[in-house]
């Protein structure tokens, strides 16, 4: 499981590492820091000024089909609950990150939720903590 630290030590590694090229795209480049089913987190650097920097969480359903038969058993029924349950909690994570000062997009067409913030180089771990995402918890 992910913890603070980890995810601080990440973001620290990324700053002060070289960009690669490869990372780029119009300007922007970005390194992952991490990555499940549900959470994509990266780092976004500017290729100009390595020094500007942003936090981006991306979330996004994952591939789940649960077909609703009416005859449906009980088991499904239960999937398809946890799987609504954990939906309506990663949306509320972002909901935590907009309250910390996370800029909330939708990508709607890729069925993309986004927060994002600019960061400082002055950063702690409680920011860190606020990041982890709820299978981390």
């Amino acid at each position: 499981m992910l913890t603070s630290k980890e995810l601080l030590q990440k973001y620290h590694e990324t700053l002060s590492s070289p960009i690669d090229a490869s990372d780029c795209s119009s300007g922007e480049c970005v390194s992952m820091i991490f990555c499940s089913d549900w959470v994509k987190m990266m780092i976004i650097r500017s290729q100009e000024q390595s020094t500007d920097c942003s936090i981006e969480i991306e979330v996004s359903l994952p591939t789940c089909i649960i077909e609703p038969y009416l005859l449906s058993s009980n088991v499904n029924q239960s999937e398809a609950r946890i799987f609504i349950d954990t939906t309506i909690t990663h949306l509320e994570y972002l909901l935590r990150l907009q309250k910390i000062g996370f800029k909330l997009g939708i990508i709607s067409t890729e069925g993309i939720w986004t927060a994002v913030l600019g960061m400082n180089k002055s950063v702690d771990e409680e920011l860190f903590e606020a990041l982890l995402p709820p299978s981390c918890l």
